[in-house]
């Protein structure tokens, strides 16, 4: 409860902060004041509703859903052959070292403004995580414990499911609360490249009128959304994962 109240009380002294320099600068069109990004969020809550959060969730999902197959089949593969993580795993850390944002207008070239070219952004962002948290959860297995399974019997695939698989979740939904903010964040970068809809396009739209407020009011939304699905992965990973005391 005490840090809940102090992030609360953290929160509340950033608004202020804000507002005073708002008002200190007193030019909405460079910084506009809490209470205008507000009330253009009320002015547009129906827009951003109803045309451009679904396009951007519909993002969200489809490249979540493909990051999270290919990091875990991709984990696995490397978990099980040793050459395979030799040979995969530089070539994943070099991925990460080249920005998105500077091989998404190749995506733009070939795909063009379409929901293809945004699901591609938003797998690039988020399967580097996943690969390698679920991946590292593999490797935590305890070698006794799995020299007492094989001692007893157990084939491979029981030896994953009831030791490997286990001992991995911890990191896999630490991938997930790393990874799925990130897809929505990802989701609303490639927007910003072209798109017919979404939130990261709605905002662009607002900053081309030099609408400062209206500009920040979808990324709220953006924001909500990524600390709700958080949320959601933190509850889920507490009915889960109920060997650990705190989780």
């Amino acid at each position: 409860m005490k840090k809940k109240l102090y992030g609360l009380g953290f929160g509340a002294f950033l608004i202020l902060l804000w507002q005073l320099l708002a008002v200190k600068i007193n030019a909405s069109y460079i910084l506009p004041s809490p209470l205008q990004v507000w009330q253009a969020l009320q002015k547009n809550f129906g827009v951003i509703m109803t045309k451009h959060f679904p396009i951007t969730m519909e993002v969200v999902f489809i490249g979540s859903g493909i990051a999270l197959v290919l990091g875990i089949a991709l984990a696995i593969l490397m978990d099980l052959d040793e050459r395979i993580e030799k040979a995969v795993y530089p070539i994943l850390t070099v991925s990460q070292t080249i920005p998105v944002l500077c091989i998404a207008p190749i995506f733009v070239l070939w795909f063009g403004y379409t929901t293809t070219t945004r699901v591609i952004v938003v797998v690039l962002l988020t399967f580097f995580s996943i690969t390698v948290n679920v991946f590292d959860g593999f490797k935590a297995t305890k070698h006794e414990m799995t020299e007492l399974m094989a001692t007893y019997g157990a084939t491979k695939m029981q030896q994953f499911m009831k030791l490997r698989l286990p001992t991995a979740l911890p990191y896999f939904f630490t991938a997930l609360k790393i990874s799925i903010p990130w897809a929505v964040v990802g989701s609303a970068i490639a927007e910003w490249l072209g798109a017919p809809g979404g939130l990261g396009n709605c905002s662009r739209k607002m900053m081309m009128d030099l609408n400062a407020a209206g500009l920040i009011a979808p990324l709220l939304v953006i924001s909500a959304v990524a600390l709700m699905i958080n949320g959601l992965i933190r509850l889920i990973e507490r009915l889960v994962v109920t060997w650990r005391a705190e989780v």
